[in-house]
């Protein structure tokens, strides 16, 4: 074996625009699927870093009513579930949380999460200083504690090692630090970072005995032995007995339970999927791009190989060191696709999107470079195999008078070569059609109608600190007084406030019923988001007011109770008749109602997703609903806002010197969040589309021009016999795009099936779109006719006497 390394190595060094050739193509498709298998690896294989993560679990409402999962549960619900259940160990729940870290330095905003006592049992990781607090410290009228993390504790607390037991004010809220988490933690379900532990029902001590307060989010940690569908099970029966016992805020309401990395990875597993096939197709490309190479160069090499079996090597022999330099070239080029691999993986994790989770943690280790070399070994069968097995077959007189005579390929030969330009052809058309697929859909995204004008549009997510205005009165009388003068900042057209805003990632719902039609029974009311507005807003978002009439100032907490609905929610509920003046009653707490007229009618506007259908929404004025959190909206009277940050800044704290001012970020960002993820698709399955339809017409180029050159006496002949120079180009372009329209036929006969799996990806544009087929075929064909014709040329100026004296 070390011999023929030996020779396969001088063999290659002889040839070094083969071996350079062969070596990139294979580097790209070895490359790009260890890229790829790393991001695969890291999110979907790699276990959640805690003791044990195969018995995390997610437990999630569902609604059938609307036959959505992913709903929240309230605390009843969670006390039931763990009272009940035998199928779990530790039950916690948690909800986001957001607060400002007042100290001796600037104020810090921070995000966190407020979490129930049995949080640091579940996830089974203790603090790395100090330890958690139980569920008696975390309860209603307990002291506040708090855990924080490493990254807080170092920027700071200065990695101060007598953190535990001092004191911290957290939003105006003095509390006992109990411990520092481990370096590199991070809350595994958000994915953003956690910069501090709470405790949840200090928070809202008011939903703990609430069940229609449904707004926590839980997880569980199964017993030993306990599947997930048997958890699963389990749930379902407590949540059918809890439909049976309150039927006023559980009917229809049932729970599922999904293990956690399943639920961390729901939404971007079939996007990474399909690109691990893309990639995939890649290689198969490359491989079939290097085994055209092999063949020609082992056509060339047939007298040689003629003269080994003369003089005694066997087939055996001959196949093992074809095969030998085959192995060389995927060695090198594995190694080339490692290093490709490595400069990718940092793009990735740069300019990924930012719902991937874990894109970040994504590195080249053991595992993708056993990957890596384990595809190499793997090309080296599929594209070399081929060549050794044709090249050791040949007759042995007629391999050295072929080699007298300077032919260097057979028919057969021919055949196999068209058949892997086939091949790539058909392989490419797959990943050109998905690619040009995905591309309509992101452009139909970025068309789509938002229903308002996020241009010159600033957000401010704003909260008032809890201490200080926990009173309905004071949170309404400090935005009243804040939003005229925020108005009259110079360049500022106009200003609203709006909870929640659009494409903050947060909705708000609630159930009512309209009091024109007969309840169905508390249980069975209808849901709708609802949106608390300040008047104003629909003027600064430029959302239509489509009839009756905007807020105003009448609109206030003493006025009668008014609401406007969108076009979705008038077609939805309202199928006859005017919808103004008619009333929705809002369902409450305890079975209260709460009335609301209906004064005005806006058009539908997009809130959460682009991709998504509107849902019926309902706005109250903020008057009449306040609250401590308002995003504040402002419309630029030009495209340069410079300055706005500090003037709201100060503004601010003219008016309240502890409240903290948050980043303003522009509406066109917060949109542009949800592009990121059909971005990334495109442009990846774009650039896999583009590499193999670069190497697919790279094959048909090496196959054409080794056939010009085999067949230089026969166009020689034809040519002396009367053949005109445009007669010979046409024979061999026909020749060549019939190969290719084979290739493309095949390609469009299975990416009818295999673009089907992008269902899920695509927007406004159909799996077996014409248009897109359409337009793949003729990028495909344009390619593969320009690879066609620059060796046809050639056949155009052979000269008929140069070619017959040389034969």
């Amino acid at each position: 074996m070390a011999n023929e390394f030996r020779y396969a190595l001088r063999q290659l060094i002889k040839t070094p625009s083969f071996t350079l050739v062969a070596v990139l193509t294979l580097a790209l498709g070895i490359g790009a699927n260890s890229a790829i298998f790393s991001v695969v690896d890291t999110v979907l294989l790699r276990a959640l870093p805690f003791p044990h993560p195969e018995q995390l679990v997610m437990i999630w409402g569902t609604s059938a009513r609307d036959g959505t999962a992913h709903q929240t549960n309230s605390f009843p619900d969670l006390y039931d579930f763990r009272a009940q259940s035998r199928s779990f160990s530790a039950i916690a729940a948690y909800s986001s949380a957001g607060s400002i870290l007042n100290g001796p330095g600037d104020a810090q905003e921070l995000n966190g999460v407020a979490v129930n006592g049995d949080f640091f049992e579940t996830l089974g990781v203790p603090p790395m200083l100090g330890r958690g607090f139980n569920s008696d410290e975390a309860k209603a009228g307990m002291p506040n504690v708090v855990v924080i993390s490493y990254g807080l504790w170092k920027r700071a607390f200065s990695e101060n090692p007598d953190i535990v037991g001092q004191q911290a004010n957290f939003g105006g809220r003095s509390c006992t630090v109990l411990g520092v988490m481990p370096q590199g933690w991070k809350f595994p379900v958000e994915e953003e970072v956690s910069d501090f532990i709470m405790a949840l029902e200090p928070l809202m001590p008011s939903a703990a005995p609430d069940r229609g307060s449904h707004f926590l989010r839980l997880m569980g940690r199964l017993k030993t032995g306990v599947s997930p569908q048997q958890a699963d099970a389990d749930l379902k029966a407590i949540a059918a007995r809890l439909q049976s016992q309150f039927p006023d805020t559980n009917t229809d309401r049932g729970v599922v339970v999904v293990p956690m990395l399943q639920d961390i990875v729901g939404n971007v597993r079939p996007a990474l999927l399909v690109l691990l096939g893309a990639v995939a197709l890649v290689l198969l490309i490359a491989c079939a791009n290097v085994a055209n190479l092999l063949l020609a160069r082992a056509a060339a090499r047939v007298r040689e190989m003629g003269i080994r079996s003369a003089l005694g090597a066997s087939r055996a022999g001959i196949v093992r060191q074809l095969l030998t330099e085959s192995l060389l070239l995927a060695l090198l080029g594995g190694s080339g696709g490692l290093l490709l691999a490595w400069w990718s993986v940092d793009l990735l994790s740069s300019f990924g999107p930012h719902n991937v989770p874990r894109l970040s943690q994504i590195h080249i280790n053991t595992g993708v470079a056993a990957f890596t070399f384990g595809l190499a070994v793997l090309s080296t069968l599929i594209f070399g195999l081929i060549p050794a097995l044709q090249t050791s077959r040949g007759n042995l007189i007629d391999a050295l008078q072929q080699g007298a005579k300077g032919s260097t390929g057979g028919l057969h030969g021919s055949r196999v070569r068209a058949v892997l330009v086939v091949s790539q052809v058909s392989l490419s058309l797959l990943l050109l059609a998905g690619a040009g697929l995905l591309m309509r859909s992101f452009f139909n995204l970025q068309a789509t109608n938002l229903g308002f004008d996020p241009n010159r549009l600033l957000v401010l997510d704003q909260s008032l600190p809890r201490t200080t205005y926990a009173d309905e009165a004071r949170q309404r009388a400090l935005y009243q007084r804040l939003l005229p003068k925020l108005a009259a900042i110079p360049g500022i057209e106009s200003v609203g406030g709006v909870n929640p805003a659009p494409f903050s990632g947060e909705d708000h719902g609630s159930s009512f019923r309209m009091e024109s039609v007969p309840d169905p029974g508390l249980g069975n009311h209808p849901d709708a988001s609802h949106v608390i507005v300040t008047p104003g807003y629909f003027r600064t978002i430029r959302i239509p007011l489509r009839s009756g009439r905007d807020f105003d100032a009448r609109d206030n907490e003493n006025a009668p109770h008014v609401a406007m609905v969108n076009e979705t929610f008038v077609r939805r509920f309202i199928a006859n008749g005017d919808p103004i003046g008619q009333h929705i009653l809002l369902d409450r707490e305890n079975r209260q109602v709460d009335a609301l007229e209906i004064v005005g009618v806006v058009g539908d506007a997009k809130q959460k997703e682009i991709g998504a259908p509107i849902p019926p929404e309902m706005y109250q004025p903020y008057p009449q609903s306040p609250s401590r959190r308002l995003w504040l909206v402002f419309r630029g009277a030009t495209e340069n806002l410079g300055g706005v940050q500090s003037a709201v800044r100060h503004i601010i704290q003219d008016l309240d010197a502890t409240i903290f001012t948050y980043n303003i970020n522009p509406m066109q960002s917060l949109v542009g969040k949800t592009l990121a993820q059909p971005r990334f698709n495109m442009v990846l399955l774009g650039v896999f589309a583009g590499v193999a339809m670069l190497l697919a017409a790279v094959g048909i180029y090496g196959v054409i021009a080794y056939s010009v050159t085999q067949r230089t006496r026969e166009i020689g002949i034809r040519m002396a016999l009367g053949a005109q120079r445009t007669d010979m180009l046409g024979m061999i372009l026909r020749q060549s795009l019939a190969v290719v329209a084979v290739g493309i036929a095949i390609g469009l006969f299975g990416s009818f099936g295999a673009t089907r799996l992008l269902v899920t990806l695509l927007y406004g544009v159909g799996a077996n779109d014409t248009l897109t087929y359409a337009g793949v075929v003729v990028l495909l064909g344009g390619a593969a006719l320009l690879a066609s014709y620059i060796p046809a040329r050639r056949a155009m100026r052979v000269d008929p006497m140069v070619a017959l004296r040389y034969e």
